[in-house]
């Protein structure tokens, strides 16, 4: 979310990153390069293949070497090597022969959910079923762990009524990383919804769990309720949504999603007239984008520091803002929304009786855009 630009600095309402809690001493979270390989075959990427060779190289556990293996197996299948994905599938399904079946389960659904934007979604639907069998009578830390991926593999394919139903399910889970981030994830829904009640509360409830990935969720869904009230012009609310997801985005060290929520925290600011909270916030979301190499954020905070200049009478400042804006802009829009800084500097001066100032102001619009813009 942001007030002026659009982007976003946490997760997406499926909640993916909070997905797979660890559910037992046996069914653990994927390990992080198993997680980055199912992502790679997720996008169909190319490299997705090699990345679950270096995942069964360094994997001892057979749950998830299995889960490896089958990985490789359907990225073999997808370039036409059947032989090699038979082989592949067989050696997965050697490895999980006595393995615990709770570990399984949470394999299998991490499976079926990285498939379910695939050209066969047939593929996940089979492997989700067969991780819904397979937890059936686990422990109920299992079952929620499961119906977690299930939820998430649901709300990715557009079907948010369903997902819901299962972060219901896993909110009941003896787990207390699931229910967190079932929780997560509900109030995520709800914030999209609009329900700022009920988000209120799942947040609260997911809160509890001091750490996990569920709080980027939680700050995704703060940010969403925040850019909904700053529409309304309800820009107090704005502010101390916008200071929660903060927090918990400092908390995740989440740099980017924190100095996105900088950002617009400096926006609010500023519309409530908070000139030097507003110059503060927006100072540290420029340093932050600049040491995080982030063009677009920096210029969004650069032309916002220009807008806030020029309300203040500070036009030299303004120019200089907008100078330093135009370097840092790379698209069409971003040339465009610069030039529009520059007229507004060019304007004001003009007002002020500052010919020189002026002319520099609107010869530099002028350049932007017979560059492109």
């Amino acid at each position: 979310m942001s007030l002026l630009s659009g982007s976003s600095g946490g997760t997406s309402a499926s909640g993916n990153d909070a997905a797979s809690p660890p559910v037992t001493a046996t069914a653990e979270v994927p390990p992080p390069a198993l997680l980055a390989a199912l992502r790679l075959l997720e996008a169909r990427d190319s490299s997705a293949a090699g990345s679950f060779d270096r995942a069964i190289a360094a994997e001892a556990s057979p749950v998830w070497r299995a889960l490896a293996l089958l990985g490789r197996g359907f990225c073999e299948e997808m370039s036409g090597s059947r032989a090699a994905a038979r082989a592949s599938i067989g050696s997965a399904l050697r490895e999980w022969v006595g393995a615990d079946p709770g570990s399984c389960a949470v394999a299998l659904a991490a499976l079926g959910r990285a498939l379910a934007a695939g050209p066969d979604p047939s593929l996940s639907v089979a492997f989700l079923a067969s991780a819904q069998r397979l937890s059936g009578g686990s422990p109920a830390a299992v079952l929620g762990a499961v119906l977690l991926e299930l939820g998430t593999a649901a709300a990715e394919s557009g079907e948010a009524h369903t997902a819901a139903a299962r972060w219901e399910g896993a909110l009941g889970g003896g787990d207390p990383g699931t229910q967190a981030a079932a929780a997560a994830n509900l109030g995520r829904l709800a914030a999209v919804r609009g329900d700022a009640a009920t988000a209120d509360q799942m947040f609260e409830r997911a809160l509890a769990v001091a750490d996990g990935s569920h709080l980027r969720v939680v700050a995704d869904g703060l940010a969403g309720l925040a850019s909904q009230a700053a529409a309304d012009g309800r820009w107090e609310e704005a502010d101390a949504r916008l200071r929660q997801a903060l927090a918990l985005r400092q908390a995740d060290q989440d740099a980017r999603g924190a100095a996105a929520i900088l950002h617009d925290l400096g926006i609010a600011h500023w519309r409530r007239g908070q000139v030097h909270g507003a110059t503060r916030c927006l100072e540290d979301c420029r340093a932050s984008a600049e040491d995080l190499g982030d063009d677009e954020l920096r210029g969004a905070a650069l032309r916002a520091l220009a807008g806030v200049a020029v309300e203040t009478g500070r036009l030299v400042v303004a120019l200089a803002y907008a100078q330093e804006a135009a370097l840092a802009a790379r698209s069409t829009g971003q040339r465009r929304a610069v030039a529009s800084v520059f007229r507004q500097v060019g304007d004001e001066a003009r007002r002020q009786g500052s010919a020189s100032l002026s002319g520099e102001a609107f010869r530099a619009a002028a350049s932007i855009l017979s560059e492109g813009g």
